[in-house]
């Protein structure tokens, strides 16, 4: 009877294997017409998204669900998961798109996360690309030896550590190049001195930011802001590489991209990295934690465990090159005394208070 019953798992397993072959060539059929209907949106200058033709789809898998006796969650779900991977697809097609010339292009530290990813994305466009990097291992792009010897460039990227982009830019400039210098430092403020004296002295520096990392795999939903400081022409320059992209293109002073950065980056990863602080400290093993963990926990976890993995280096220079450090700090620890001063009385009253006006601000966008 044992031998019977083994057999027939055996058998049932071997069913389960071959239906999921099935399922993976029909995900790649239609993953090809995905890819398909990206090359159609790019030469009709259709755009990525249309949630109105998302909204159908997830109805159609929840009714097909429905019709199969299965949970609609689970259409929900699948719908959720095709939709996604499809809009991958066509993204690598349309964040392809670029109307412009053609450019020689030098990245300045190719071999890092952003600088490979730029890299990258300015080859996929067609444009004639060059790292320089002094950092070991490989690159699928020419490698130049020293800046001079990509000075012939047009556009030249700088993707190098925040502190080292001034002696960079000073570099650069004593080769005389009539490139477009674009750096892209999570900060701006602390580069204003060099970037006003370079200017004087004829260089073209444009200044933008990539909300995101390298590991990116599309960019719609992404933002990537511009400061306004450059001269018009040279901001079209590295604005024209992202206005046919599915990506959310923002123009701001520098200094109130610093402001902003101070809370969405600054004040977010000073909140997680207490929080782990915190945890640390409690003297409770993480793993003693994770078997008791409810929803809020595991969502703050996976974000905490994300921001601690990055580099330290980096993320310290966020914090120290930001005038608005001492004063996000500020606000976090003394939101942190309101509450602790809330939670110790008996009385829900100021508790209810701060929360209503924390629920205010997220909802109505209106600081207090």
């Amino acid at each position: 009877m044992g031998k019977d019953r083994s057999s027939l798992l055996e058998q049932h397993r071997r069913d389960i294997e071959a239906l999921d072959r099935r399922v993976l060539h029909l995900v790649r059929e239609r993953q090809q017409l995905a890819a398909e209907v990206g090359e159609l949106k790019r030469s009709h200058g259709i755009p990525l998204r249309d949630f109105e033709v998302e909204a159908e789809v997830h109805e159609r898998f929840r009714q097909g669900c429905r019709d199969l006796g299965l949970d609609p969650a689970l259409g929900h779900d699948l719908a959720v998961f095709l939709i996604e991977r499809s809009a991958e697809q066509q993204a690598a097609v349309l964040d392809t798109v670029y109307q412009g010339n053609h450019l020689r292009c030098l990245v300045i530290g190719g071999k890092g996360g952003m600088g490979s990813w730029t890299a990258a994305f300015l080859g996929n466009q067609g444009h004639e690309v060059v790292i320089h990097d002094p950092a070991p291992g490989d690159s699928p792009y020419q490698q130049v030896e020293t800046l001079q010897d990509g000075s012939t460039a047009q556009l030249i990227v700088v993707a190098v550590p925040m502190t080292d982009c001034a002696m960079v830019l000073d570099e650069l400039a004593s080769f005389g190049s009539d490139a477009v210098v674009a750096e892209m430092c999570s900060l701006k403020a602390h580069l204003e001195p060099t970037k006003a004296r370079l200017r004087s002295a004829g260089m073209r520096i444009v200044s933008f930011h990539p909300l995101f990392g390298p590991d990116t795999r599309m960019l719609d939903g992404r933002v990537v802001l511009f400061c306004d400081d450059a001269p018009p022409e040279d901001l079209a320059v590295v604005k024209g590489l992202f206005e046919s992209t599915t990506a959310t293109l923002i123009d701001l002073d520098p200094a109130e991209h610093d402001r902003r950065m101070g809370l969405v980056l600054g004040m977010t990863h000073l909140s997680n990295f207490v929080f782990a602080r915190g945890l640390s400290r409690s003297g409770v093993a993480s793993d003693e934690l994770r078997e008791v963990a409810g929803v809020t926990y595991r969502k703050q976890m996976a974000t905490t465990l994300e921001v601690s993995r990055e580099n330290p280096h980096l993320y310290h220079q966020i914090q120290a090159l930001n005038d608005i450090t001492p004063d996000t700090a500020r606000w976090l620890t003394e939101s942190i005394k309101d509450y602790v001063e809330a939670s110790a009385g008996e009385d829900p009253a100021r508790f209810v208070e701060l929360m209503t006006e924390g629920l205010d601000y997220l909802q109505t966008g209106r600081a207090s």
